[in-house]
């Protein structure tokens, strides 16, 4: 992989800075970490960037107005021709670190995953150049993940903003790794850009590997990794618009979440491809007419080889077998509620 790097240096209180690296990214990060009073900032934050002027400012002013400052912003830019590297490079701040790579359009998984292997923390946060974190929100999810030994994701609610902000209403948010695990066999219930996970976990699963829905496959395979912690306040503004790329993908992620979701059930689930399958569709066609089989078998068969449980998943589990025998209620557009 070619391209350049603009690195600003880590600024120490008072102090002149310790480390200017503007060798090609391939030797950038030995430099840094050994420079003489490197201080590790607390958590990284990748943020894939491509003609993201209209709303990058947002994003990173609210990066900047964080109550935790010991922090660094890994900007990968895919080949923007508009202003967004001149936004970035604007910023005198040296905790914002750019790199250029050469991407074709809509390739954000290579970003995605060249920032982890950049980072210097062994924290990872997410954020999209479209999305705004409210000021606690890492401070708070840096909190929960320190509360509980073995903790490798967190994530937060969200409030929607943008242009269809109402599209696809409210999901009902996970509190427990239990529920969390049960929704993604059949769909991504939490935002990506509220994630703050473990850079040794991510590593272990591989980083990102899809094309699209790429945030699905990795939560998947990290709550497997250790615990997860649900920060329940709405700390992310998530924007919605016509432009954004998971907008413009919607037909492609549906072929591709339904993999991933099948290959959760199989493996969250302890099951077999073809019990996988079955668990799928029994998940998806839950609360719908002629389905009180299917649902049995999976309360029977699926959900006591889950690994995680808790009174919120048993509440959820009993709310759609009650639907089923809900008199003029079953075969009713169904809810995640």
């Amino acid at each position: 992989m070619t391209g350049r790097a603009i690195v600003a240096p880590r600024l120490l209180a008072g102090l002149r800075p310790v480390k200017v690296a503007t060798k090609p990214f391939e030797t950038l990060r030995e430099p840094i970490s050994m420079a003489v009073n490197y201080i590790m900032p607390q958590v990284a934050i990748v943020m894939p960037v491509r003609n993201s002027e209209r709303f990058l400012v947002e994003a990173v002013d609210s990066l900047r107005a964080q109550t935790v400052q010991d922090f660094e912003l890994i900007a990968v830019d895919g080949g923007s021709t508009d202003r967004t590297l001149d936004i970035l490079t604007s910023y005198k701040d040296p905790r914002i670190r750019i790199f250029e790579l050469a991407l074709k359009p809509m390739q954000i998984t290579p970003a995605r995953n060249f920032g982890i292997d950049r980072a210097e923390s062994p924290w990872i946060a997410v954020q999209d150049s479209d999305d705004i974190s409210l000021p606690r929100r890492l401070e708070k999810q840096l909190a929960a993940l320190n509360r509980m030994s073995g903790s490798v994701l967190a994530y937060t609610d969200v409030n929607f903003i943008g242009d269809i902000a109402a599209a696809g209403g409210r999901a009902r948010f996970p509190r427990t790794q239990a529920f969390l695990a049960t929704r993604l066999c059949f769909e991504f219930p939490i935002v990506h850009s509220t994630l703050m996970f473990s850079k040794p976990a991510a590593l272990a699963v591989g980083g990102y590997s899809k094309t699209s829905a790429e945030d699905f496959e990795l939560a998947g395979r990290l709550v497997e990794q250790g615990r997860t912690a649900a920060v329940s306040e709405k700390l992310v503004n998530f924007r919605l618009h016509a432009t954004s790329s998971t907008h413009q993908l919607i037909s492609e992620m549906k072929l591709i979440k339904v993999e991933i979701a099948i290959d959760n059930c199989r493996r969250l689930l302890q099951l077999s491809d073809s019990e996988a399958h079955r668990a799928y569709a029994a998940l998806m066609n839950r609360g719908q007419a002629g389905q009180i089989r299917e649902w049995a078998w999976f309360l029977q068969h699926c959900v006591p080889r889950l690994k995680w449980k808790s009174p919120e998943l048993y509440a959820w589990l009993g709310w759609q077998t009650v639907k089923l025998f809900r008199p003029g209620k079953a075969g009713e557009p169904k809810t995640t509620a």
